[in-house]
């Protein structure tokens, strides 16, 4: 029974890929499908309209096996040697730079929240 849940919720997965796919196609937009698809997924959830429950099993499981679908990544890194050889220090630039980046935004955004909801309670309190 577990199993024909976790398989439905990743059918529903797979249908928001696949509408974000057809978003972009239809009106010819220069944003990936997945991210279409995502922002549709975020939005329903944001709205109450999709409860999070209904998706907990199926995104759990790719939570579980997420290394497995960086598996053929790898493969193509390993294949792309010699590009690698040539460009791998733009390549180790711009991972480091865009780790940076996001690491920062990230603190930021995470303090000024924590900061945002310790006035709201300290304002309520008094």
């Amino acid at each position: 029974m577990q199993a024909i849940r976790i398989m439905i919720q990743i059918a529903i997965l797979c249908i928001f890929y696949e509408i974000g796919k057809w978003c972009t196609s239809f009106f010819h937009l220069p944003i990936p499908g997945s991210i279409i698809g995502m922002m549709l997924l975020f939005l329903l959830l944001l709205t109450g309209v999709l409860n999070e429950r209904i998706l907990m099993d199926g995104s759990g499981f790719f939570l579980r096996h997420f290394s497995f679908f960086f598996l053929p990544l790898s493969v193509s890194a390993i294949v792309l040697g010699p590009y690698f050889i040539e460009m791998g220090w733009k390549l180790a630039l711009i991972l480091i730079v865009s780790g940076l980046v996001g690491f920062v935004v990230t603190s930021v955004s995470a303090e000024m929240l924590i900061n945002w909801k310790e006035k709201r309670t300290y304002d309520r309190s008094h």
